[in-house]
């Protein structure tokens, strides 16, 4: 095993600090590529290792296996760098709607409503398409279900069938629907 995987596995904190170092930066080297590849911004990365690392020192590695180890680690630090980027998006977001001028952004949103409203309407009509070609069974069940908000005790008691039979007759009917859907989707988006 690699030294610095085993200075994970001792208290971090009574190293010295010439171990702790060769630790860090040892993670570091193994780490940045994966990291910078998620963010492409070095300044960020380096932000995500140095939390990823305190998580890791906080909760040092239980396996013995260094292949396990290492695959722990890439995962506590890609999770990080996940967690960083929703922030990250979600300041760039608003920085950007603060930067934009006025009538840009209520342009922008109609732009955006009028083409939200269109996706809906084709959506929407697919989906019936969908449901038109479904056997009645089916279409029957996924209208109590989800129109008529009927549980699955009310749909078995109606249909005469266990409450088991009634929630597999529901998902092979979800099920057909998104074969459906999907199929005529495809089809809509390659013409």
């Amino acid at each position: 095993m690699d030294q610095w995987l085993s200075f994970l596995h001792s208290n971090f904190q009574h190293l010295d600090q010439s171990s702790q170092k060769f630790t860090y930066q040892s993670y570091r080297e193994f780490i940045y590529h994966d990291i910078y590849f998620l963010l492409e911004n070095h300044d960020l990365t380096e932000d995500v290792i140095q939390e990823s690392f305190l998580k890791v020192i906080a909760s040092s590695p239980k396996a013995k296996d260094a292949a396990k180890i290492k695959a722990w680690l890439k995962k506590i630090s890609r999770n990080t760098a996940y967690d960083y980027l929703r922030v990250y998006k979600k300041y760039q977001y608003l920085s950007n709607l603060e930067s934009m001028e006025e009538e840009d952004l209520f342009a922008s949103a109609a732009e955006t409503a009028v083409a939200d409203q269109v996706e809906e309407q084709i959506r929407d009509e697919m989906l019936h398409e969908a449901l038109d070609q479904l056997n009645a069974r089916y279409r029957n069940v996924l209208f109590r279900y989800y129109v008529e908000d009927k549980s699955h005790r009310e749909l078995a008691r109606e249909l005469g069938i266990s409450e088991q039979a009634s929630a597999q007759l529901l998902v092979r009917a979800r099920k057909k629907l998104r074969y459906y859907f999907c199929k005529r989707w495809v089809d809509h988006e390659e013409k």
